[in-house]
């Protein structure tokens, strides 16, 4: 397509000259007496050249366009076609959480996730560990309501998931995922994320995520403008905006995808203490590859190869576990590392 779009235009303006050459051939034949007519003849042969360049060029970019758009209407049609049902019971708060047998895959004979079932109460703090591709991101997923089980159940307060109001599910519940991302605006609105809250509430999930102190510290405090083209605010930094965004309409279930992966011991210690604050004001669910993030998790899970484990405390799971004991053996190695 690429090839016929260069070409086309060269043997589209070549054709339009060859036939001005062969008016002004039939100009000399005929004589001087038609040269208003054939100069008439000539110009709007000229002009409709030029515009059907244009016209051919618009072509070829829409052939060109095809593929793409057809993409994107197979996108469409996929994403409306695995949109979450609405249910019709509204939620005022979440006492539990379970999975019943919960399996998943994303193609038939290759299951993601297999038989998994476990009871979480509400203001609980559950770790979620495993190695990478064992179902984790599709665990939290199927836990978000942005998946449902194929077989199985999932139930919030003793009710099918499914059945539960999606705005009332989307006020109680929140996710920050493990990259931040931020909005070419003020901290202020980057926390509120299009959403009406005074200055008071955005104030209180600042320092419910430890960043307070050091936005008030900026010149221009919460109306410092942050995110893409403008000016860089660390990692770290980054992460406690997303955190304070996702704790300012005060949810009752959090879910955080390996909150300190990538940050500095000082931005992981004020991760740390902010999340040991909510332990129990909310139901957490943590994904963690550092071991250090599930020292304040109540319960932690074992995913491996799609299938629950292991789900128990850290003591029980440092003495009965494999998986979780070489985790940790790792990490305790990995840190006597860094301070040598």
């Amino acid at each position: 397509m690429q090839l016929i779009g260069r070409l086309a235009p060269s043997i589209y303006q070549s054709a339009v000259s060859l036939m001005l050459v062969g008016a002004l051939f039939v100009l000399s034949r005929v004589g001087a007496a038609h040269v208003d007519s054939l100069g008439a003849v000539i110009l709007i042969l000229y002009r409709a050249g030029s515009s059907g360049q244009s016209v051919q060029g618009s072509w070829q970019n829409l052939r060109q366009s095809v593929p793409f758009i057809e993409r994107l209407q197979e996108t469409k049609r996929r994403y409306v076609g695995s949109s979450q049902p609405d249910g019709e019971m509204s939620l005022a708060n979440v006492t539990s959480m379970a999975f019943e047998n919960v399996s998943f895959s994303y193609r038939a004979g290759r299951p993601v996730l297999s038989e998994i079932s476990f009871e979480v109460a509400g203001g609980e703090t559950i770790g979620v560990i495993g190695p990478s591709g064992a179902g984790k991101s599709t665990l939290i997923q199927i836990l978000l309501r942005l998946r449902q089980p194929e077989t199985g159940r999932y139930l919030v307060n003793g009710v099918p998931a499914e059945q539960i109001v999606a705005a009332d599910w989307h006020k109680l519940v929140a996710y920050v995922p493990q990259e931040p991302r931020l909005v070419h605006a003020s901290v202020a609105e980057n926390i509120r994320f299009f959403r009406d809250l005074d200055e008071e509430t955005v104030q209180r999930a600042g320092k419910l995520a430890r960043i307070h102190e050091e936005i008030m510290s900026w010149p221009k405090g919460y109306d410092t403008v942050v995110g893409p083209r403008a000016d860089a605010v660390s990692g770290g930094q980054q992460q406690r905006i997303c955190l304070a965004r996702a704790l300012a309409a005060r949810p009752e279930v959090l879910v955080l995808d390996e909150p300190t992966s990538a940050l500095d011991p000082h931005s992981e210690m004020l991760i740390q203490e902010s999340l040991t604050g909510l332990s129990e004001e909310l139901t957490l669910f943590i994904i963690a590859h550092r071991m250090s993030t599930l020292d304040i998790c109540r319960r932690v899970m074992v995913i491996i190869d799609g299938r629950l484990v292991a789900f128990d405390t850290t003591e029980l799971l440092k003495s009965q576990n494999a998986y979780y004991r070489s985790a940790s053996a790792l990490a305790a190695g990995a840190t006597g590392a860094r301070m040598l």
